[in-house]
């Protein structure tokens, strides 16, 4: 598998995460920081998926 296709997978299940973390919240499932947290690690991987693939090139 190629640094982009990795790249672009990240930044796809990044998005998926980020607003599981805002529904959960408004569900009144977990609280605000724990809501918060779920979408930092949405971008963090968003964002780590982003920095492999822009290195492939």
């Amino acid at each position: 598998m190629s640094r982009y296709r990795i790249g672009r997978s990240l930044q796809l299940i990044g998005m998926v995460i980020l607003p599981f973390g805002i529904v959960s919240e408004l569900e009144g499932k977990v609280g605000l920081g724990q809501s918060l947290l779920v979408a930092a690690g949405g971008v963090a991987i968003f964002y780590l998926g982003y920095a492999i693939q822009n290195a492939s090139s």
